[in-house]
């Protein structure tokens, strides 16, 4: 069963000064996510990742196509329940503590103050951040911010992770922490799709991917089917050969 269907998917915007010429973000891109699986969504920029996700989550309305999310329609009120975001740059604000910025989504997910308490302090654990959490969020690094958007996609357990760039930010140590945080959800029977540019991770990490540019796909395949067509050869050097040939 797949947690995430995408069919057909285009999305356009009119540009130039009197807004008559069109620009396709998204092109007739069709995908599925399957549940339990850790997805890689890749492609240089401008290629329609961000336009994808945004898509998905409900904040964009896609020109044609189709999305699903846990059966649902993108943006409804029993996907949004079940699925976690973490967006390339989480605004957070400035003047609350992480602990309080962490509480009020919580409650947005109508969770008793207990067991609020009793995740943020599972996730501080994990995620290494449990004196910081006192701190307002304007003093933290940005590396700090991204633990705390990222415990906040967390915080409802959701059965679905959507994550655009997660590693950007983050020093080596922060980075393996996400990607152990992340098999972790995988080994509960969670779901993971995000968009990266550190291929390394993406390789280290991923059971599928999906390789996209001008806003269509032009590779998908499991790690393992990649490592037996291409062996030898890293995921770096396969996406920058699909880069530089157009193949």
């Amino acid at each position: 069963m797949n947690a995430l269907e995408i069919s057909n998917l285009k999305k356009t915007y009119k540009t130039g000064f009197l807004r008559k010429e069109t620009v396709a973000a998204v092109n007739d891109l069709s995908f599925n996510v399957r549940k339990g699986e850790i997805y890689g969504f890749l492609g240089p920029n401008g290629s329609g990742k961000t336009t994808t996700l945004m898509s998905v989550m409900g904040f964009i309305t896609p020109t044609s196509g189709k999305i699903l999310v846990l059966g649902d329609s993108p943006g409804s009120s029993k996907s949004r329940e079940r699925i976690g975001f973490l967006p390339d740059n989480p605004v957070l604000y400035p003047y609350l503590s992480g602990y309080n910025a962490l509480y009020v989504v919580g409650r947005m997910f109508l969770l008793s103050h207990s067991e609020i308490n009793k995740r943020i302090g599972a996730l501080a654990d994990e995620l290494g951040m449990d004196r910081e959490l006192r701190l307002p969020v304007a003093k933290h690094s940005r590396g700090m911010r991204q633990r705390i958007g990222f415990a906040q996609a967390l915080i409802n357990d959701p059965e679905l992770l959507i994550m655009d760039e997660p590693m950007n930010g983050l020093d080596p140590m922060g980075r393996k922490m996400f990607r152990d945080v992340i098999m972790k959800r995988r080994e509960k029977g969670k779901t993971v799709f995000f968009s990266s540019h550190i291929l390394s991770d993406i390789e280290m990490i991923c059971d599928r991917i999906c390789v996209i540019r001008d806003g269509g796909i032009i590779y998908e395949n499991t790690m393992k089917g990649i490592s037996e067509s291409r062996p030898g050869e890293t995921l770096e050097d396969i996406f920058m050969s699909m880069m530089g040939s157009g193949k």
